[in-house]
């Protein structure tokens, strides 16, 4: 791949772009790089409802069963992969890590309710995202999956090589690259996302009580509440020092009030091994931004303010 191909997001985001204003994308110029967004959909028939959920901006392939799909994916990349279980000809989770073996591509499953079981099955093998087909789709529910079906990708992807080596989550690196897009999709369409702040407290009077240990059991303890508590669409990150970070895909207060909630049970809860008179106390704050405002920075002014 060529230094001057366009990026797989620079893609993403000029098809977004592009099934907001109902436009086609402009052709692209011969002998230049593919700026077209693309996605191969496994289906038994085809599917009109997503095609008017795509929009005239992705160029769709079809492939009728799995082994036709295995050989495109062979030699062509696309940038969504949509597989409707009855194509299957195997167990649907064999199907998912057949198209592994080819690609990273995120996996959009289309099955009836009466197949959820295999769905769960399909998104524990790698499927990344899944929408019920006994009602048509409508186009806005079908780019909302399509969008979960790239953050998941996108997250895994970046957590499989940046994660915090003390907590797993995120790494600082890592989740600056993710919020930073998240920004730019939020000044593209508009869309409002909260950030979560949380802030373990007193680490350094923890660490010279009890030891290092006993801080990292802490801090493994607020990254796994936290990693429970919000969606797996929510790019989740440990800083350091005992400072966590959320992105949440909306502004909802009440669920921002009932997280928050949870973290601080959580904490009041924790109880270390080795020194049961040890009490974890974390704080937690919040901002909610659109239109590529920058609601991290006011969390942090906000930490700021109730730490003084």
């Amino acid at each position: 791949m060529g230094s001057d191909r366009p990026s797989w997001r620079q893609r993403i985001e000029r098809w977004w772009q592009a099934v907001t204003e109902r436009t086609p994308l402009p052709a692209d110029a011969p002998g230049e790089p593919s700026t077209v967004p693309s996605a191969l959909v496994v289906s038994s028939a085809q599917l009109g409802w997503l095609v008017a959920g795509l929009g005239p901006a992705c160029r769709a392939e079809h492939a009728s069963s799995l082994p036709d799909a295995l050989e495109l994916l062979a030699t062509d990349h696309y940038d969504l992969i949509v597989l409707e279980l009855h194509a299957c000809d195997r167990p649907v989770a064999d199907a998912v890590r057949a198209i592994r073996g080819f690609r990273q591509t995120p996996i959009l499953l289309a099955a009836p309710r009466a197949l959820r079981e295999a769905v769960g099955q399909a998104l524990r093998a790698g499927a990344d995202e899944f929408v019920f087909t006994d009602v048509p789709p409508s186009p806005e529910l079908v780019r909302h999956a399509v969008e979960h079906a790239l953050l998941r990708r996108a997250l895994r992807d970046v957590a499989a090589t940046e994660a915090d080596p003390v907590t797993g989550l995120l790494s600082a690196h890592a989740f600056q690259q993710l919020y930073e897009e998240r920004r730019a999709r939020s000044r593209l369409f508009g869309e409002r996302f909260t950030v979560l702040r949380v802030q373990v407290l007193d680490l350094r009077r923890v660490e010279a009580a009890y030891g290092a240990r006993s801080v990292e059991l802490s801090l493994r303890h607020v990254a796994e509440s936290l990693r429970r508590t919000v969606r797996s669409t929510d790019a989740v990150a440990h800083l350091g020092q005992g400072a966590f970070v959320a992105v949440l895909d909306n502004g909802d207060s009440r669920r921002v009030e009932a997280i928050t909630e949870r973290l601080h049970a959580a904490a009041d809860a924790y109880r270390d091994p080795q020194h049961p008179e040890l009490r974890l106390r974390v704080r937690v704050v919040h901002a909610t931004g659109r239109a590529g405002q920058d609601p991290l920075a006011e969390a942090e002014r906000k930490l700021g303010e109730a730490s003084s």
